[in-house]
């Protein structure tokens, strides 16, 4: 029989490597770029690893702005890029200016496109997750909180063709995660296992330490578990004030055997 321990699971980056596909998807757009600005004596190695880390930054930027992780025009990613590559070369202010109302948006409209194709792709499951959510399941309500960017439908399919389906005993997809959708997460794992003590064994997985200090705001008594599974992380949170920090899943793994 299953104890009162409540689980709440992020989809995206923590069960999934969603950041595979981003990866993807940005090493293409980095390589259409380069090809059209090597015309402009501009050379851009698209398999720079720091050209990545620039791409990443001039993401998260743009994250800060818009509010939100998705984008509101296919363009933004690869004009973003185009207005820092083109600092780069040694043409005139004017003559940049005038390339991207003529071309540069034209091409960074084409790329944006192709761009939100490719992350279309569904994620693969992170090896060894399913183990992990095996031994979960056995002995906590599994519920899975995931916030599903404007497409509700597209989070569903990766749950369904990852066959994560199985291991949750409620799954949860909120159009913004937020403390409202932390804490109705919750309330709801409380109600269902009976719970009345203001205080019970509550743990929040996510690859965003800022969604875990949220559910620590709400819920003081909770386990934090930060996942950082990729090889870089976009959002430059610290993870410092979560409980729990895990590198792999293995690790995960350990730690959840511990609490």
């Amino acid at each position: 029989m299953k104890s009162g321990n409540i689980i709440i699971w992020d989809l995206d980056s923590t069960l999934i490597d969603t950041n595979a596909v981003f990866e993807n998807a940005q090493k293409k757009v980095i390589s259409r770029l380069s090809e059209e600005l090597s015309k402009l004596s501009i050379n851009i190695d698209p398999d720079s690893e720091k050209e990545m880390d620039e791409l990443r930054a001039v993401d998260y930027e743009g994250i800060k702005i818009r509010g939100h992780t998705g984008y509101d025009q296919p363009r933004q990613l690869p004009l973003s890029l185009l207005y820092m590559y083109l600092k780069r070369g040694e043409i005139s202010e004017k003559y940049a200016a005038a390339w991207v109302a003529n071309k540069g948006i034209e091409l960074a409209d084409e790329i944006g496109k192709e761009y939100l194709e490719r992350l279309d792709e569904t994620p693969k499951k992170f090896a060894g997750i399913e183990k992990v959510l095996e031994e979960s399941m056995k002995r906590n309500y599994n519920l899975l909180l995931t916030e599903y960017f404007g497409n509700e439908e597209k989070q569903y399919k990766k749950i369904s063709e990852n066959q994560l389906n199985v291991y949750f005993d409620k799954i949860i997809a909120a159009e913004k995660k937020d403390n409202m959708a932390i804490m109705s997460a919750a309330e709801y794992g409380k109600l269902e296992n009976g719970i009345k003590d203001k205080e019970f064994k509550l743990i929040f997985i996510d690859d965003r330490s800022k969604y875990l200090e949220m559910a620590k705001a709400a819920y003081p008594f909770c386990t934090t578990v930060n996942v950082l599974f990729g090889n870089k992380e976009i959002f430059r949170e610290s993870s410092s004030n979560v409980d729990y920090a895990a590198k792999t899943v293995s690790e995960l793994s350990e730690i959840l055997k511990k609490i």
